[in-house]
């Protein structure tokens, strides 16, 4: 009797979290994927992308968290080998800033560039070198993609202001992505100026970082 074992390989994923904590953050990490000669390795593949969901779905969903997958790729390249580690080492030493969560610095997957920028990282790593030009790859900055809530919160708003009205109230959870959306109605009425009123110093912080 012939005994099959599928082969095992590993991968490197890029994902974002649409809330207002992990504005302009991109998570790179690393799965594992079994397969054979059937399976599809390219890059942002079905298998490669189901693989990363799979790992990823381990962490995110008993919190509840909403996550979108950007980029899989496989973590070889003849000769090379490489692992999420030596991708953020490649961005540390291109001076791409890590965001950190808490104190203990265990969340330390997290850094602040665009997904070509990532992407630009994957590939030096792949390619044996140790940094890249930032300025060339960070031309503009990733578009948001709001979830379909925070859509239908912001058209509302708009709506009601160009009905003529002055007040709205969002009755939102927290980590909704209030600051965003308000961002966004400001953007879409072109509003010139805006009052923030607020008793946290530290959400004071976080509306002009996000600004």
């Amino acid at each position: 009797m012939n005994k099959y074992t599928p082969l095992r390989f590993k991968l490197i994923y890029v994902f974002r979290i649409n809330d207002e904590a992990h504005h302009g953050c991109l998570k790179i990490g690393e799965a594992t994927i079994e397969g054979d000669k059937h399976c599809d390795f390219k890059p942002n593949s079905r298998d490669l992308n189901q693989a990363a969901k799979t790992r990823i779905n381990q962490y995110t969903q008993t919190a509840g968290i909403c996550y979108e997958l950007l980029h899989t790729e496989l973590a070889f390249r003849p000769p090379c080998a490489i692992s999420d580690h030596d991708v953020h080492n490649v961005l540390r030493r291109s001076g791409v800033s890590q965001k950190l969560f808490d104190k203990s610095h265990r969340q330390n997957e997290w850094f602040v560039c665009s997904l070509e920028t990532a992407r630009a990282a994957i590939d030096a790593a792949l390619n044996g070198k140790t940094c890249i030009n930032v300025q060339a790859t960070d031309t503009c900055p990733e578009p948001i993609a709001f979830r379909d809530e925070q859509r239908q919160a912001i058209d509302d708003a708009v709506k009601r202001f160009k009905a003529g009205h002055t007040k709205f109230l969002w009755n939102a959870k927290m980590r909704f992505g209030k600051t965003l959306c308000a961002l966004q109605v400001v953007k879409e009425m072109r509003f010139k100026r805006t009052i923030i009123f607020t008793h946290r110093p530290d959400v004071l912080d976080g509306w002009h970082e996000d600004f």
